[in-house]
């Protein structure tokens, strides 16, 4: 039997600021499963992703903002 599976693809990585600039800052972020829309966000990865869950995302992915003046841009202005 002949193999039909397709070669995978690199994934490239996706710029997420667009979607994320009006995250607020410390709070955990429930995206889509296409990285398009925020679903979600909370003081909790569990109230993130419930709120998700409400909005009918079954396996959303969450990732925490970081607060002001964190991260690896904090000193770049």
């Amino acid at each position: 039997m002949p193999d039909t599976k397709k070669p995978v693809k690199s994934a490239r990585p996706r710029d997420l600021s667009i979607v994320l600039k009006d995250a607020p800052p410390g709070a955990w972020v429930a995206l889509s499963h296409d990285k398009t829309r925020i679903v979600g966000t909370g003081t909790s990865i569990r109230a993130a992703a419930f709120e998700a869950q409400l909005k009918g995302e079954a396996d959303p992915i969450l990732i925490r903002m970081p607060l002001e003046g964190e991260g690896l841009a904090a000193g770049v202005r």
